[in-house]
């Protein structure tokens, strides 16, 4: 009998902790946007630096022009990054992206759309396999209990390959209309830029002020505590590797606009390179902290310094450096801003 009523009472001082720590969550929950309001600032600062420097390096690096192909550039990779924010927000981490986006866009040029209709079949139908593939890693990664990398990569090669069994090389074709939607812009400014910013004001609403949001922040900050709450966190994670599929989904439609065919190889090194934008804007790999702006910030940083080392002609071996040792950095204050 005492051995019983002390398990029933560690086990509602436990459940009580949790609720604590989850209404201290909600309360906090929209600070979470600011939390590193201090990397913020130092992204635009770089931000700027970079561009005052390209600007003087070249005056054909500030042209109009350049702008806008920077933005065209930068495009897919803001996506895919986006949807490694929420990823890694939850906890996880997802790796499968070099074969989805590969699959996906030999998929969608597949349909060899020519009229609005067929078009708008091979949108809805990528959209939905997207998201279909997403849930597939969110499955196994909830209920098998498998490390998400470990999923997700493999998932990723199994994707790769189908990709190559269904065309070893470019293939398909799109609709004039749509490649001159992909490439049209307004003032300057391609649609895509326009597009990416309202997804990440939507994934940022999302996080914040949705009950979603909240559940995904909590599983990445204390799965434990969350689960003992009431958190349904194989359902959240389900939820969470269906949006980045779907995310993977519009980048692949993306992509296939910006080359006209579909490449079994364009998404080889999204996986990775999704990561790095993520870190540099202040996400913690291990969840929990961090958001989508420092990720929009960092996406901007990164695209411009690699356009603005192009026009000085440094080597895209010394870039990888440079790279790497932004990672570094940025990792080191976010872990030092943590433990403040």
């Amino acid at each position: 009998m005492r051995s019983s009523l002390g398990v029933n009472n560690k086990t509602a001082f436990l459940k009580a902790k949790a609720e604590s720590l989850q209404q201290k969550f909600n309360l906090d929950n929209l600070k979470r946007a600011f939390r590193f309001e201090r990397m913020h600032l130092i992204l635009i600062g770089l931000i700027l630096t970079v561009f005052l420097l390209g600007s003087f390096s070249s005056e054909r690096f500030s042209s109009m022009s350049n702008m806008s192909n920077i933005q065209d550039q930068l495009v897919a990779l803001a996506i895919i990054a986006l949807a490694q924010t929420i990823v890694i927000l939850s906890g996880g981490i997802d790796l499968s992206f070099a074969g989805m986006l590969g699959l996906l866009s030999v998929i969608f040029a597949g349909f060899n759309a020519t009229d609005p209709q067929t078009f708008s079949i091979a949108v809805t139908s990528v959209l939905l396999i997207g998201a279909f593939l997403g849930s597939i890693n969110g499955v196994i990664t909830a209920y098998v209990g498998i490390h998400p990398l470990i999923v997700t990569l493999g998932m990723s090669t199994i994707m790769m390959g189908l990709a190559l069994l269904h065309s070893n090389q470019p293939s398909g074709s799109i609709p004039f209309f749509f490649e001159d939607f992909v490439y049209g812009r307004v003032f300057g400014i391609p649609y895509g830029s326009f597009f990416v910013f309202l997804l990440f004001i939507l994934s940022g609403t999302m996080l914040w002020r949705t009950r979603l949001g909240i559940r995904i922040y909590s599983i990445g900050d204390n799965e434990r505590a969350a689960e003992i709450s009431g958190v349904p966190i194989k359902t959240t994670k389900i939820i969470v590797y269906t949006l980045s599929g779907l995310l993977a989904a519009i980048a692949s439609i993306y992509l296939v606009g910006r080359f006209g065919v579909g490449d079994p190889r364009a998404g080889i090194g999204f996986d990775l390179r999704s990561i790095t934008p993520v870190i540099v804007g202040g996400t913690l790999l291990s969840g929990g902290h961090g958001g989508v702006f420092g990720t929009a910030l960092s996406v901007v940083l990164l695209s411009l310094l690699s356009n603005a080392l192009n026009f000085m002609n440094i080597s895209s071996f010394y870039q990888w450096i440079i790279e790497g040792c932004i990672i570094i950095v940025a990792v080191s204050f976010a872990a030092k801003r943590l433990k403040k």
